[in-house]
Formats: structure tokens, sequence, C-alpha cells
């Protein structure tokens, strides 16, 4: 295995837009067997090439350090959400989008489209998960699951209104690009207290699978998906709408008394 060939097993065409999540552990041992020391970095490059000038590249870095220690420095507050997306934010053809909980490292033609966006939600229309449907942004999923990496399902509960969660509000200190520090105020999707989901996404991800809007492959034995977002959002709106979300969640509460409030 090289990069090049990982990625050509995407089949990613030049202008595409891509949303690259990732757990990389498997991927360093997989290229240590074959004597290959990783560099996530040249990872980083080898779809930057596939995707072209015209295509866009976005890396989730999301933190809760606005909301759990209310400070958050857009330069200098890493993601947690793996090591490839902190790789990007430490690159200078990166940029990160501007929400403090859930921001991408952002590279491409939709760099600057994407780091003017000021939502206030999370997950709003006007977020990059609206992006992400509007544009028909690919995600990329290498090393990992529907339930650790498939966050776009949070944006569909927003969407369909969901009653389990609701609008939390957060105010903190925010440093800006240019080191400025002020107080802002942003908005999560919080879960209400009393209901205790287990995230089943990987059921979905199957009905996704069946359905043709996503992939699973195989790259040496590392389970990889590409899912058309665009193409996946009705059928995730289609299963909390009509289903209660039954291939999304398990409950502690009747699902029933959920819904029906």
């Amino acid at each position: 295995m090289d990069y090049r060939s990982l990625v050509e097993q995407f089949h990613i065409n030049k202008g595409d837009r891509i949303w690259l999540s990732s757990e990389l552990i498997k991927l360093v041992l997989q290229f240590k067997k074959e004597d290959i020391r990783f560099d996530g970095s040249l990872l980083i490059d080898e779809f930057q090439k596939a995707v072209g000038k015209e295509g866009t590249l976005l890396l989730p870095v999301f933190s809760f350090e606005f909301s759990n220690k209310g400070r958050y420095d857009i330069i200098k507050t890493k993601g947690a959400t793996g090591a490839l997306g902190n790789i990007a934010l430490g690159r200078n053809d990166f940029k990160r989008t501007q929400h403090p909980m859930h921001s991408f490292a952002v590279w491409g033609k939709d760099k600057e489209e994407l780091v003017s966006l000021q939502n206030r939600n999370s997950f709003g229309v006007d977020s990059p998960f609206g992006y992400c449907l509007g544009k028909h942004v690919r995600q990329i999923i290498l090393g990992t699951d529907y339930v650790h990496a498939m966050t776009f399902i949070h944006y569909a509960e927003y969407v369909c209104n969901v009653p389990y969660r609701f609008a939390k509000s957060f105010t903190g200190q925010y440093v800006t690009r240019e080191g400025i520090e002020e107080q802002r105020t942003y908005d999560y999707p919080a879960r209400k207290l009393e209901i205790e989901p287990k995230e089943i996404f990987n059921q979905m991800g199957r009905i996704l699978e069946e359905r043709g809007a996503s992939r699973k492959i195989d790259i040496s034995g590392i389970d990889c998906y590409d899912i058309n977002l665009a193409a996946s959002f009705p059928i995730i709106c289609d299963d909390i709408i009509k289903n209660k979300c039954k291939s999304i969640y398990e409950f502690n509460i009747e699902r029933e008394k959920i819904f029906n409030v």
C-alpha cells in the first residue's frame, strides 16, 4: 500500500468536495508492516492531488473547550477528532471554519466560502454541514465506522427538529485569527438529560449501503467508507420522521413517549 493507491480506491474526480474522516491507527500499522513510515501530511497531499484546484477538502477538528471551559482559540485550540485534522491545522494551506465546537480544517476552491460562514448553531443550515448537503460533498471514512465518524446524522436531526434535543447556548472567550479576544455566544443541539440514546449509526450505515448512498471498501483489511451525503440525507430523515430513529438510536425511554410529546 502507498498513499496514491490508497486514495485511488475511492475513484475521486477533479473538482470533488471531500469530507475526510479518519482513525489512523490501523493505517499506521499497515504501513509499518510494509516497512513504510506513515506521514499523515503526505496522505493529505494525495487527496489534494485527487480533487485538484477546483476541489475542496474538509477535515473535522471538533473541540469542546468552548462549551466545557469557556475559552477557545481558533488558531491554537486543537481538534479532538483525530490526528489527521490536527495535521491539517498545522499546515499553511488550510484554514479553520469559525464555530468553536464543530469546525473543519478546509482547503481548496471553497475554502474562503467555508471560513466566512458565521453560523451560531453547530448544525444550522448556514453551517459547514449545510454546505455539505447543498454542495453534494462525499464523506470518506478511513479506518473507523459510522458511529465514530458520521456526525452528519446530527445535522439531519437538527433539520428534522427531533424532540430529544434543544438549542443550548454557550458563552465564552473567543480568540480570533487576528489574536483578538472577545466574548461570543454559540448554540449546540444538546440532548435532554432524561433521554439516554445509544448510537446505532452502523445500522443506518448498512441501510445507506443497501440504498446505494454509501459504499464500504476494504483496503488491506481496513474498513473504509465512501458516503454520498446528499443521497444519504433523505434516507436518514425518513428514518427520523417515519420510524422514530429506529435505525439510529436505542433509547432508555419508550420511543413513542419521546416522539409523541
